[in-house]
C-alpha cells in the first residue's frame, strides 16, 4: 500500500545558515548502532583490547583517507575539522580508560567504550559556554566511526549523490559534509545540533541554507520529498503547494536583492550621518575566519576565543603553540586589531589532565581569569604566546569575568613578570600592548569606575551580563523567556559603565549577541558605546542602519527608552520605532527574530 504524501507539513527548527532553497530530500540514514554488552573470559582480554586498538587505528586511516580525499578548494580550508577528530582518536583519556575498563571489568569493546564516553559526556554537558558544550558532538561523530568499525557496519557514502538535493540527516558529521560534493547539495537539514555546530558553520561557510534542531525531521521526510527550507526563520515545508512555494520563492527574490544591496555596505565607514564613528569587528574562535570577517567589512577581531586551542586533547597546548596561533592571527588581521580573551573556562571541565570533581554551580565556579589567577603555568603559557606574537601585528590582551581590582591587578602583575622575562631574553614584543576587562558580572560593572583607572579598554560581554544579572539561565527552556536583553537593568547596567569609562579616558567594546541586532546597536550606540563585535555576517546590516542614522536621534531614543518600566513596553516602542524609521527588511528581520 503506497503511503500517503503530505502536503504543506511545517515544521520548525533553528535558522543555521542563511538562505531559502527548494530541492528534493536526500536522506542520509544513520541509524544509531545496537551495542553488544558481553562478559569475556579471562584469556580472552587481550585479543579484546587489541580487536578495539584495530578498531581506533581504522578509524585512524579512514578519517586520514578521507581528509587526502577533499579536492574541492572551499572545502579543504575546513579540513582542519578533521584533525580534531583524528586527536581526540590518539587521546590517550580515551583510548586507556576504555583499555582498562575492558581488563579490569573484563568486557568486550563496546561496553567498555560506552562507559568511557558516559563519563566524558557527562562533563562536556556541564560545560556552561554554548561553544564549547557543542563540542560534545565530535566526541559522539568518532565514537561513532570507532563503534561501527567494532562491529564490522559499513560507512554510507555520500559522495555519489546525483542531482540537486537538500540533505536531511540526524546529524552530520564533518566527515560526511567535506566528503561531499557541493553542486548537488541545495541545503542540510538535521535534527540535532544548534548555531555553532559543526554543519551550521561550514554550511554559514560555504553559503548554504540549513535548518537545524528540528528534532522530527528524519521521521517525518522521506528520500525523494520536495522541501522548502528557511535558513532564516528556521521553517522547513514538506511537499509545499505551489502557492505556498510561491510565496517563498517570492520572499526568496526579495531577500536576496536585499542582501545584495547591505553587501555595498561592507566596505564602506560605520559612521552615522552626523559623522560619529564607531568601529565594528568580529567574533571569531579560528583564523580561518577571517577572510570572511574582511569581507563583510570587519575593522578588526574584537573577540578571539581561545577556548579551541585546549580542545580535545590530552596535553596542554605549549608557548610555541599560542604564538604560532597568535601571530597568524596578528598578521592576517594587519593592520587592523585583534583582541584575544585569555582562556574562558574552568580545567575542570575539559583538561583532562586537570580533572576535579563535579562543581554544584559551574557557572559560578573556578572558571576564566579564577582559573588562570589559580592554574598560574597555564596561563603565564598563554600571556608569553601572546606577547611573543606582538611583535607582529597589534594585538590587545583582554580578560574574562573579572569581578573586581584584586583580580585584574594580579592578572597585570603576570603580564609585567612574563614581559620582563622576554626583556631578559630579549625576545621582541610590543611593550604597550593594551589590555582590557570583560564586564560581564555585576560586580564588575559596579566598580567600573575603579576597575577603569586599571586598563586600557572594556569589552561588555552581553551574554553573560544578562544571565548573571537577571539570575537567568539562557539555555534552560522554563526560564529562557526571562533572557531579555532591553530589561531596564541592562540598559541602566551598560550605560554606567560606558559613562565611568569615558570618565577615565577609554574606549568600551561590547562583544555579546546584542552587538549584532540592528535595533540593539542604535541603543548602544546611543549610550555611546565605541566598538562592536559580532559575528562576521552581521557587519553589513549593522553597519547599513548605523550609516542611515544621527547620532542625535539615537540618542532621543535611549532618552525615551529609560522612561519605560519593562522589557516588554520597551521592545514594542523600539519595533514601532524602527518600523517608521526604517520601512525595509531590516525592521522584518528584527521582528521576525523577536517572535522566535
Amino acid at each position: 500500500m503506497a503511503v500517503q504524501q503530505q502536503v504543506n507539513k511545517f515544521i520548525q527548527g533553528i535558522g543555521a545558515s542563511s538562505g531559502i532553497v527548494i530541492g528534493k530530500a536526500y536522506l542520509v540514514e544513520r541509524f544509531k548502532v545496537r551495542l553488544p554488552q558481553k562478559r569475556i573470559e579471562e584469556g580472552a582480554v587481550e585479543g579484546e583490547v587489541k580487536r578495539f586498538l584495530n578498531a581506533i587505528q581504522d578509524s585512524r586511516d579512514q578519517l586520514t583517507e578521507i581528509k587526502e580525499k577533499i579536492l574541492d578548494p572551499q572545502m579543504r580550508k575546513h579540513a582542519f575539522i578533521l584533525d580534531v577528530h583524528l586527536m581526540i582518536l590518539n587521546d590517550e583519556m580515551l583510548i586507556q580508560d576504555t583499555v582498562d575498563t575492558i581488563r579490569q571489568k573484563q568486557v568486550n569493546s563496546e561496553w567498555a567504550l560506552d562507559l568511557t564516553l558516559e563519563k566524558l559526556d557527562t562533563a562536556f554537558k556541564a560545560i556552561e559556554d554554548e561553544y564549547l558544550r557543542e563540542r560534545r558532538s565530535d566526541l559522539h561523530y568518532v565514537s561513532s566511526r570507532i563503534f561501527r568499525n567494532l562491529l564490522g557496519k559499513k560507512h554510507d557514502d555520500i559522495t555519489k549523490i546525483k542531482g540537486k538535493v537538500i540533505i536531511v540527516a540526524h546529524d552530520l558529521s564533518p566527515a560526511d559534509t567535506l566528503q561531499m560534493n557541493l553542486e548537488h547539495v541545495a541545503g542540510f537539514i538535521t535534527d540535532i545540533g544548534g548555531k555553532i555546530s559543526h554543519t551550521a558553520i561550514l554550511s554559514r561557510s560555504l553559503g548554504i541554507p540549513a535548518v537545524v534542531g528540528l528534532e522530527v525531521a528524519t521521521s517525518l521526510i522521506n528520500g525523494g520529498d520536495l522541501l522548502i527550507i528557511d535558513g532564516d526563520t528556521g521553517e522547513v515545508v514538506i511537499n509545499p503547494s505551489e502557492e505556498v512555494s510561491q510565496s517563498f520563492i517570492k520572499r526568496k527574490r526579495r531577500i536576496q536583492t536585499l542582501e545584495r544591496e547591505i553587501l555595498k555596505y561592507a566596505s564602506l565607514p560605520a559612521e552615522t550621518r552626523d559623522g560619529v564613528r564607531v568601529r565594528l569587528q568580529a567574533n571569531i574562535e579560528m583564523i580561518e575566519e577571517v577572510p570572511s570577517a574582511k569581507m563583510h567589512g570587519a575593522e578588526g577581531v574584537g573577540l578571539y576565543r581561545t577556548e579551541i586551542l585546549y580542545l580535545n586533547r590530552k596535553d596542554l597546548p605549549t608557548e610555541e603553540e599560542h604564538f604560532q596561533t597568535y601571530r597568524r592571527l596578528a598578521e592576517n588581521i594587519y593592520p587592523s586589531t585583534a583582541t584575544i580573551r585569555t582562556l574562558d573556562v574552568g580545567g575542570d571541565k575539559f583538561l583532562s589532565n586537570y580533572s576535579k570533581n563535579n562543581e554544584l554551580n559551574p557557572a559560578l565556579g573556578l572558571r576564566a581569569i579564577r582559573f588562570s589567577m589559580k592554574e598560574t603555568d597555564i596561563f603565564r603559557t598563554q600571556l608569553r604566546g601572546i606577547l611573543r606574537a606582538s611583535a607582529y601585528g597589534k594585538l590587545r590582551i583582554l580578560f574574562p569575568m573579572i569581578s573586581g581590582i584584586e583580580e585584574i591587578r594580579q592578572a597585570k602583575a603576570l603580564v609585567e613578570e612574563e614581559k620582563n622575562g622576554l626583556l631578559k631574553a630579549k625576545v621582541p614584543f610590543d611593550q604597550g600592548i593594551e589590555i582590557g576587562a570583560m564586564i560581564e558580572i555585576p560586580s564588575a560593572s559596579i566598580t567600573a569606575d575603579l576597575l577603569a583607572r586599571e586598563v586600557n579598554f572594556f569589552s561588555i560581554g552581553t551574554n553573560d551580563l544578562i544571565q548573571y544579572a537577571l539570575a537567568v539561565d539562557r539555555i534552560n527552556e522554563h526560564v529562557s523567556y526571562l533572557y531579555e536583553p532591553l530589561h531596564p537593568a541592562i540598559l541602566r547596567i551598560i550605560r554606567g559603565v560606558v559613562q565611568s569609562a569615558h570618565q577615565a579616558g577609554i574606549p568600551v567594546a561590547i562583544c555579546g549577541e546584542m552587538a549584532a541586532e540592528p535595533a540593539y546597536a542604535l541603543i548602544l550606540l546611543g549610550m555611546g558605546l565605541d566598538e562592536f563585535s559580532m559575528n562576521p555576517i552581521s557587519i553589513p546590516k549593522v553597519k547599513k542602519v548605523l550609516r542611515l542614522s544621527r547620532f542625535e536621534e539615537t540618542q532621543t531614543l535611549v532618552d525615551q527608552l529609560f522612561q519605560l518600566p519593562t522589557a516588554s513596553e520597551i521592545e514594542c516602542f523600539v519595533r514601532s520605532w524602527m518600523a517608521k524609521r526604517f520601512p525595509d527588511h531590516l525592521i522584518e528581520c528584527y521582528t521576525e527574530e523577536v517572535k522566535a
